[in-house]
């Protein structure tokens, strides 16, 4: 797959996912185990230190700020969360640490927000886990190097 490709599926996958999901409620990402959320860079905070609590629980550690990025673009609703998913898989696709990480965030996004018991965000980072796992895989296809390394890090 060209650059260009990947960076039309990129579009497509947003567009895709913005019609999956269109009526899901989205609730605020403001509150945490029922305390409020003054800002979205300390919702990013909360996100980037229970990330690094689970890496190091796997003998892993952070590489990037993704975490915390999805969780600001997130405080903003769709817009932001697409212009964050955007930006990142456009900017960073060449490099398979920094998308196996990404991967690895909107998958534990789904799985924090099923656990706050937010469904629609849930749901959401459910649909676009799926398609930018399989977005990635397709982009590193021929690689054997880059795609062994992401089938290792989601592991």
């Amino acid at each position: 797959m060209t650059k260009q490709d990947y960076c039309k599926r990129v579009n497509s996958l947003i567009s895709e996912t913005m019609m999956e999901c269109a009526g899901i409620q989205l609730t605020g990402a403001n509150m945490w185990l029922g305390q409020r959320i003054p800002t979205p860079f300390h919702y990013g905070a909360i996100s980037e230190r229970c990330m690094e609590k689970q890496l190091a629980e796997n003998g892993k550690e952070r590489k990037t700020t993704f975490m915390s990025d999805l969780s600001v673009g997130e405080w903003y609703g769709y817009k932001g969360l697409f212009d964050t998913i955007k930006n990142a898989m456009k900017s960073w696709k060449d490099n398979e640490v920094y998308m196996a990480e990404f991967v690895l965030c909107v998958n534990w996004k789904a799985w924090e927000h099923d656990a706050r018991g937010n469904a629609g965000w849930c749901r959401l980072y459910s649909v676009l886990y799926a398609k930018i796992r399989d977005l990635v895989y397709d982009y590193y296809e021929g690689n054997d190097e880059k795609t062994a390394y992401v089938w290792r890090y989601l592991d």
